[in-house]
């Protein structure tokens, strides 16, 4: 009971952050979403028994970028897109050394899925991005090269927890996709929960995931 704690804890600070975002109390927003990634970390703490120095790297990251895009404006906008490029960063070196030796068919059949989602996001949102079109790309490239690890991985092991891992990135791509169209392209009423939704989601899969990896 002891180690579910903080998972209760995450929960319910993702549902006071959702109700937050849905009645628009900023206040409510602004202690709950720094808040995430912490009992996040408290709940991976608390089960893991060997600490893995990318997760915890890249879930202080998110931390950050979570803080930062509390902000307003552009460079507000542009530090947490870098911090949550520097947590994908971190999560990939986390996939890449469980890998067995890969080989070409396996990472061009594994890029293909991300290349189609990121040409056809980009040729929505291209026109619109202005100025930050080279940060767009470039965070955009990192997540889809995540997918692409995660896709390996899950080829070399067939396992559930690889499989686990997939579902964590894809959902993560789902996410930042709904923001990018949420602040690019249309507006949405039910964009920014859903976009919060899936994050979280994606976040305690990959927690799930490095805990079911790193075990021994």
């Amino acid at each position: 009971m002891k180690k579910k704690i903080p998972l209760l804890v995450f929960i319910i600070v993702c549902l006071v952050d959702l109700f937050g975002i849905y009645f628009d109390e900023i206040s409510v927003v602004y202690i709950a979403k720094p808040l995430l990634m912490i009992s996040l970390f408290w709940y991976y703490y608390v089960n893991a028994k060997t600490l893995n120095n990318y997760f915890i790297a890249g879930l202080a990251a998110s931390f950050l970028g979570d803080v930062l895009l509390l902000g307003t404006g552009e460079m507000y906008f542009l530090l947490g897109l870098l911090f949550f490029l520097t947590a994908h960063v971190f999560y990939i070196l986390m996939v890449i050394k469980s890998f067995k030796k890969t080989n070409p068919s396996q990472v061009l059949l594994a890029s293909i899925p991300y290349v189609l989602i990121f040409i056809t996001l980009l040729s929505i949102l291209y026109s619109s991005l202005g100025t930050m079109k080279i940060p767009v790309i470039i965070y955009a490239i990192t997540i889809s090269v995540f997918g692409a690890v995660s896709l390996i991985l899950y080829l070399q092991q067939k396992t559930k927890t690889a499989l686990i891992l997939v579902a964590g990135v894809f959902i993560f791509i789902i996410s930042d996709a709904v923001l990018a169209l949420n602040l690019f392209y249309e507006e949405q009423a039910f964009y920014p929960i859903l976009i919060m939704i899936t994050y979280v989601f994606a976040q305690y899969l990959i927690c799930k995931f490095a805990l079911l990896t790193y075990k021994n």
